[in-house]
């Protein structure tokens, strides 16, 4: 779907948090959904018979004293995929994905559809259960060129799809993408990118670096052109997810009436909520969540509607 009309794409502006709760409630919600959806972490609610009835309580109760311990490396890396997915579909992340479909244009020569007015992230990759029916979600992949493999096997080894629609003639784009939430520095490697899939041509890596910085770099392997986003360690979008990871680690170790040192108040009041629904099932406390995320902000949507990594994929 080549086109010669005006492109989407709008200039970037800087970061502005307008709403604290819905960016909290973000990073909760995020770390929770990996530990529901994602498929190979080694203590997880999914091997419980109750699931996908479970709580917080549950879960402790279940498993080793120590084994968020053991996880907690893997939700750094995995949880982060879940998190981008939800923040990108909100207008706090829109500037940074304009940026990003810009710079794959430059690189591929084209011009997407003005009528592709609208964008959405969603989590793919075998390892997690939000993949599931993720081909229903687009009409055509890009980059615009024969596929050697089959769209099953690019959505499950990748990570995040970015799709963008038409929502008048139900056509649409899907984009697909890796994540490394803790060695992002991989993805300047040759190495790396010659064992994933040729049509994943962006990427979303955490790096070294205490500038507090996000920026964009771009790789040519074997003739595919690449966009990488990266986001230093040492970035508030880095920094705050592993202080609600640590936060949900002491939660675990010592339960919930532990006191926990809160950056912000915002913060505190999901804590207190999270606290007071340590027994509630997981679907209740996602219900909850979502209701701060700020579904008025979502790109491409003027009704308000929450469109978050729960709904797009059920």
């Amino acid at each position: 779907m080549r086109s010669g009309k005006k492109s989407i794409l709008t200039p970037i502006s800087p970061i502005v948090i307008a709403d604290n709760k819905s960016y909290w409630a973000t990073h909760f919600y995020s770390i929770l959904k990996c530990m529901d959806s994602h498929k190979n972490l080694m203590h997880s609610p999914r091997r419980f018979q109750e699931f996908p009835t479970w709580s917080l309580s549950l879960l402790r109760g279940n498993l080793p004293p120590n084994f968020f311990d053991q996880i907690e490396v893997y939700i750094r890396n995995w949880g982060v995929q879940y998190f981008f997915a939800s923040l990108f579909n909100q207008k706090i992340g829109s500037h940074i994905i304009i940026e990003l479909i810009e710079r794959l244009e430059e690189l591929y020569a084209v011009c997407f559809n003005k009528d592709l007015e609208q964008f959405l992230f969603y989590v793919s990759g075998n390892d997690s259960s939000l993949s599931y029916k993720l081909s229903n979600r687009f009409t055509e992949v890009f980059p615009f060129r024969e596929m050697k493999g089959s769209v099953a096997d690019l959505i499950g080894y990748s990570d995040l799809c970015l799709v963008l629609d038409n929502t008048f003639t139900g056509s649409s784009i899907g984009i697909f993408g890796e994540v490394e939430g803790t060695y992002g520095n991989k993805l300047r490697t040759e190495s790396y990118w010659g064992k994933k899939q040729e049509f994943c041509v962006f990427s979303v890596g955490v790096v070294d670096g205490d500038q507090k910085l996000i920026y964009f770099e771009e790789s040519n392997h074997k003739g595919i052109p690449r966009v990488h986003l990266m986001f230093e360690k040492s970035h508030f979008f880095i920094s705050d997810f592993l202080e609600v990871l640590n936060c949900f680690k002491f939660l675990f170790l010592y339960g919930p009436t532990t006191k926990y040192r809160c950056p912000d108040d915002e913060f505190g009041f999901f804590l207190a909520e999270i606290k007071k629904r340590w027994s509630t099932p997981i679907e209740q406390v996602f219900d909850f969540l979502e209701k701060f995320i700020d579904g008025g902000d979502l790109v491409g949507y003027n009704d308000g509607a929450i469109s978050i990594i729960t709904d797009l994929q059920s």
